[in-house]
C-alpha cells in the first residue's frame, strides 16, 4: 500500500460515510475532508489492485470518480492536461480522451495535495462540462464556470438531446460498500496487531523496519489501529 502524509487522515469506512452524505446533500463545502477521502480511496484501490486488500474494485472506482468530480467542479483549482506522449496541452486545445489530468485545488498546501485522472474516466456529464470550461476559460477552474457550463448545456438540450445523469445521483452498491469497509477495518485491526507483536519479538533491525512499514501501510487506509 502507498504511503503519504496522513495528518487529518480519513479511514476508508469514514470515507465511505462521507461519500454517502455527499450523495444525500448533493455537494460539500469541506474541501479538506473531500481531498482526504479521495486520497484514502486512491490508496485503497491501489492496494486492492495489488491483491493486498479485498474490495469490489468497480464500485470503489465509482466512488473515486464521484469524489474527483466534486473536487474538480466544486472548488477553485488549476488543472494541467498531459497527452499520452507527454506534451502539456496549451489553453483551449481540445482534450483528447487519453490525456491525463493533474488537478491542483486551491487552499491545499501539502506535497500530496494533487490528484490525477484520465479524461476518459470522468463521468460523461463532468467530461462534457470540463470540455466546455477548458475551451472557454483555460486551466484555471471555478465553481461558477461549471455552473454556467451546466446551464448552457441544459439550454442547448444537452448533447444530441440526451442529458447524462449527473454524478452523485445515488449510492452504487451501498450495502456492499458498507460491508467491505466495516469488514476491512476488522481484518486490518487483526493484521496490525499480528505485525505489532511480530515486530516486538523480532531481534532483526531490518525485519522490524519492514514490519513497521507494513503497519504504517495499514493505517494509511484504515486510520489509527493502535487501540
Amino acid at each position: 500500500m502507498g504511503r503519504t502524509d496522513r495528518r487529518d487522515a480519513i479511514a476508508l469506512d469514514k470515507a465511505c460515510e462521507f461519500y454517502r452524505q455527499l450523495v444525500a446533500d448533493g455537494s460539500t463545502s469541506d474541501v479538506h475532508k473531500l481531498a482526504n477521502s479521495l486520497k484514502t480511496v486512491n490508496m485503497a484501490l491501489e492496494a486492492a489492485e495489488k491483491g493486498e486488500l479485498e474490495l469490489t474494485i468497480q464500485l470503489w472506482q465509482k466512488i473515486r470518480q464521484a469524489l474527483f468530480d466534486n473536487l474538480l467542479t466544486g472548488f477553485p483549482s488549476h488543472i494541467v492536461a498531459i497527452t499520452a506522449d507527454g506534451r502539456v496541452l496549451s489553453e483551449k486545445e481540445a482534450l483528447p480522451d487519453d490525456c491525463l489530468l493533474e488537478l491542483y485545488p486551491e487552499g491545499l498546501r501539502r506535497a500530496d495535495d494533487s490528484f490525477t485522472a484520465r479524461y476518459r474516466d470522468l463521468h460523461p456529464h463532468t467530461r462534457g462540462l470540463l470540455d466546455r470550461v477548458w475551451r472557454e476559460r483555460g486551466p484555471s477552474l471555478r465553481r461558477e464556470d461549471f455552473a454556467l457550463a451546466g446551464a448552457a448545456a441544459a439550454a442547448a438540450g444537452c448533447e444530441g438531446g440526451v442529458c447524462a445523469m449527473r454524478p452523485n445521483s445515488f449510492v452504487l452498491g451501498a450495502d456492499v460498500l458498507t460491508a467491505e469497509a466495516q469488514n476491512g477495518r476488522q481484518k486490518a485491526y487483526r493484521e496490525y496487531w499480528r505485525l505489532y507483536w511480530q515486530s516486538y519479538c523480532s531481534s532483526h533491525a531490518r525485519e522490524k523496519q519492514y514490519l513497521v512499514r507494513q503497519m504504517a501501510s495499514l493505517e494509511a487506509v484504515w486510520g489509527n489501529l493502535n487501540y
